[in-house]
């Protein structure tokens, strides 16, 4: 990913979505903002215990850097489901209930799924012109959520999966997500055949050594690989996604962890808005 500052305000992108024209699609970090404590800095959480003010400063700030009013910033009230919201031009603004996915083809309306451990999953379709963001934490990874997502793109926009230009954002890694008998059975389920791809022992893990041992009966879970199987599934082709592989819970430094910070922390945002096309002049 490349790291970049804005207004002080520091985010990290995509290489491959950096790439493309008519689209901003970025990473907040906690860095840029006027959060203290617990929240510092640039907390865009809404419901952390934050004052509110510095929250409504702080959108304002990371709305900045994609050039967009902090009043068109577009949320799903997130509750680690597997809905998928269509965003209309009318409905910029909006917090549209009991979602963890957003897609729209409206160009000028920012999508945000804000994270703290979970991953934001984020979709680019360049044939039509079409964004989608997804909020997936395990509960979502194992519901398939990004796998729905590029489904609604499809059924909506007419996007064709293999052109789909796929982002995994920063989230807790497998060197530091130790999960339970509810975690192992529901990614056991979800990913029969390849279960030992997503739950791995310390020497297999995607992100390299572990922090934390594993305890008996418990095995780290990979958020990273579980969701470029669904993104497979899905009908991305592998060379279409880029995984972050930035730990959250490693780089409290840079990005909030709710693990790591045992719940006292704040949330950084997925970001992603597209602009209007991009028409090539003729000459005759």
């Amino acid at each position: 990913m490349i790291e970049k500052e804005q207004d002080g305000v520091r985010y990290v992108a995509f290489e491959s979505l950096a790439a493309q024209q008519g689209l901003d699609a970025l990473v907040t970090t906690r860095h840029g903002g006027v959060s203290t404590g617990h929240f510092a800095t640039l907390n865009l959480g809404g419901r952390t215990g934050d004052e509110r003010e510095a929250v409504r400063t702080n959108r304002a700030r990371a709305a900045g850097v994609i050039h967009a009013a902090p009043t068109w910033l577009t949320f799903g009230q997130q509750v680690h489901g597997a809905r998928v919201s269509v965003v209309a031009n009318e409905n910029r603004g909006d917090v549209f209930e009991e979602t963890d996915a957003l897609v729209t083809n409206a160009a000028l309306v920012p999508l945000v799924i804000l994270t703290a451990d979970c991953a934001a999953i984020f979709l680019f379709d360049p044939v039509q012109r079409a964004v989608g963001i997804a909020h997936a934490g395990w509960r979502g990874t194992v519901a398939r959520i990004a796998q729905r997502t590029v489904v609604t793109m499809r059924d909506r926009f007419g996007s064709n999966p293999s052109d789909v230009i796929a982002g995994i954002g920063p989230s807790i890694g497998p060197c530091c997500y130790e999960v339970g008998r509810e975690v192992i059975d529901a990614a056991t389920e979800a990913f029969e055949g390849r279960v030992e791809e997503v739950l791995v022992e310390p020497d297999m893990a995607s992100a390299g050594s572990f922090r934390a041992s594993v305890n008996e009966d418990k095995k780290h879970f990979d958020l990273w690989r579980a969701n470029e199987l669904v993104l497979l599934d899905a009908g991305v082709r592998e060379e279409r996604i880029e995984t972050s592989r930035l730990c959250t819970a490693c780089r409290t430094d840079v990005f909030y962890s709710h693990r790591a910070e045992h719940g006292n922390t704040g949330r950084f945002g997925g970001i992603v808005m597209l602009h209007e096309p991009v028409l090539e002049s003729h000459h005759r």
